[in-house]
């Protein structure tokens, strides 16, 4: 006699595993052919804009002006096209756009892979480097934090109830949402016949489609998805029948599906890095593929831990003592290693057809994505437009502040207390996106391993000292009287995209100006230094003779 409610329970799950096998062949055909078609027209736009730029004498970054173009042309786009169409351009700029946004932290990883090349530093050297920093961040916070709320109180801004803001920016719908936070596998938990196992399942395939890296830190620090959980109409204590063990084909094809992209790049280290490393030298597979896997094993720590142990940096050392290894198997050094790992060729000097570059490394793959990243980051802020159009003064004119007195303050104290040129003028980017503080100290002359370290470091006291310093300086946080403008703006600026990441857990309507804010200084600041006569007088104040 058959069962029926067994084999309803049995078509349940294998539909359920059906649904992840469909969505894992969906997912495998977006990574491996949307997003590198996205990501070389993307890059197509920064060599044709490069190619304009290097007509004129600005330094300006490509992918920074792409970035502001792209924000310039959605707004055009919504106004000309309406509402309908501006979220189809959304939806495909997402593809490429999103995946960038979404590992960004790997993107980072050359900085400070790269940081045993750098030039020694004097004990004390280094202590000055450190006082510079503590108090600069300290003195830089309080002063964002008091000209926000002095500009409000100036301007008459209005507070708005915690309820109301709430809905507009925490439970509402964006007016043009970002495509990625829609592309998630919905599990249903609706139906008490649902298997629950295969549910669990689809649960966990969720999570490489979310718009956040693994590790529920985005590179703007825009709002990520939320960790899937069953809704509030259906507690966990609603009693379902138990399901049908997986069979072993059913667990071996979770597995699999979990695991894809590990699986994958541990399949280029073994049968395409190795060989081609020890056959030929040539480097960049193997230390691609194992920097890459660093990160996912930084990513696999407790979530507690890194806030101190941040991915980029555990990664990062992992992949330093890992391609030394291998360097010495082969009978080279770390240096020979690190040189292998970023030999500077950019694929715009390849596209421009330049003879006898060596071939290109992991580092500078790595820093070809950055590009797509930096120019991805119109999206969170068009994402954000309204706010910026409602609150524009408290947000643009404490930004503009802040880049003008970091720009010209930091590289003069630095060389009045004896740091070298270099590592004065990094300072000046210190509180910046690393994405976009690496172009800016690029147009400086800067040391860009020094502040990579400086705006990751800045990134961690935000996360640990942020919300303290703004109770100890009286910022409300209370019904009716919510500054989340000033924290917002506060934490964005002088702490980037993990201070942002904080807000997201605590107040989504601070995170969106916090998000916008970061997103603005760091344009401000490229912008400024990228202007001939204003890069003179900041290198001249940093103790070089232009």
């Amino acid at each position: 006699m058959s069962n029926p409610r067994g084999q309803s329970i049995l078509h349940d799950g294998a539909e359920a595993v059906g649904l992840v096998g469909r969505s894992s062949w969906q997912r495998m055909l977006t990574a491996w052919v949307y997003v590198p078609s996205g990501i070389l027209i993307i890059l197509l736009a920064c060599f044709g804009v490069e190619s304009l730029i290097g007509l004129s004498s600005v330094s300006f970054p490509a992918s920074v002006a792409c970035m502001v173009l792209l924000f310039v042309a959605l707004i055009c786009c919504e106004s000309w096209l309406g509402d309908r169409k501006a979220r189809k351009v959304v939806y495909l700029l997402d593809i490429p756009g999103g995946f960038a946004l979404r590992y960004i932290n790997i993107l980072f990883s050359p900085s400070f892979i790269l940081l045993p090349l750098s030039s020694s530093i004097g004990g004390i050297e280094i202590a000055k480097i450190i006082g510079v920093f503590v108090i600069g961040y300290f003195s830089m916070t309080a002063f964002t934090a008091y000209l926000v709320r002095g500009l409000q109180f100036v301007l008459g801004t209005s507070k708005r109830a915690t309820t109301e803001r709430a809905e507009e920016l925490g439970t509402g719908e964006e007016d043009i949402p970002l495509a990625h936070s829609r592309h998630t596998l919905e599990p249903s938990v609706d139906s008490s016949s649902r298997d629950a196992s295969a549910s669990l399942l689809a649960e966990e395939l969720q999570a490489p489609l979310r718009a956040q890296d693994p590790s529920q830190i985005t590179g703007t620090g825009g709002p990520p998805e939320a960790a899937p959980m069953l809704s509030a109409g259906h507690p966990t204590t609603i009693l379902r029948q138990n399901p049908l063990p997986l069979t072993r084909a059913q667990k071996w094809a979770a597995f699999i599906n979990t695991k894809i992209d590990i699986l994958i790049y541990v399949f280029i280290f073994l049968f395409i890095g190795i060989p081609t490393y020890y056959s030929t030298g040539y480097a960049m597979p193997i230390q691609l593929s194992f920097n890459i896997l660093a990160y996912f094993a930084a990513l696999s720590l407790p979530a507690p831990w890194r806030r101190f142990l941040h991915p980029v940096l555990v990664s990062s050392l992992i992949t330093v003592l890992g391609i030394w290894i291998l360097a010495l198997v082969q009978g080279g050094s770390l240096d020979d290693a690190l040189y292998h790992y970023k030999t500077g060729t950019k694929y715009t000097q390849l596209w421009h057809g330049h003879k006898n570059l060596p071939k290109p490394g992991a580092g500078d793959f790595f820093s070809t994505v950055l590009d797509v990243s930096i120019v991805a980051l119109a999206l969170p802020m068009f994402q954000y437009r309204h706010e910026l159009r409602r609150h524009f003064l408290p947000i643009i004119l404490p930004n503009i502040s802040l880049s003008i007195a970091s720009l010209f303050g930091y590289p003069l104290i630095c060389h009045a207390l004896g740091i070298a040129p270099a590592r004065g003028l990094s300072f000046a980017s210190r509180s910046l996106t690393l994405a976009l503080a690496q172009p800016a100290t690029a147009n400086l002359g800067g040391d860009l391993s020094l502040v990579a370290v400086l705006c990751i470091v800045s990134g961690i006291l935000g996360v640990l000292l942020g919300p303290t310093m703004l109770k100890w300086m009286k910022i409300p946080e209370v019904e009716q009287q919510d500054d989340y403008i000033t924290r917002g703006v506060t934490l964005g600026a002088n702490s980037s995209a993990m201070a942002t990441a904080l807000l997201l857990a605590s107040d989504p309507r601070a995170a969106a100006f916090s998000s916008l804010s970061m997103s603005l200084f760091g344009t401000v600041m490229v912008a400024l230094t990228s202007v001939p006569p204003i890069v003179r007088v900041v290198v001249s104040l940093a103790g070089l003779k232009t």
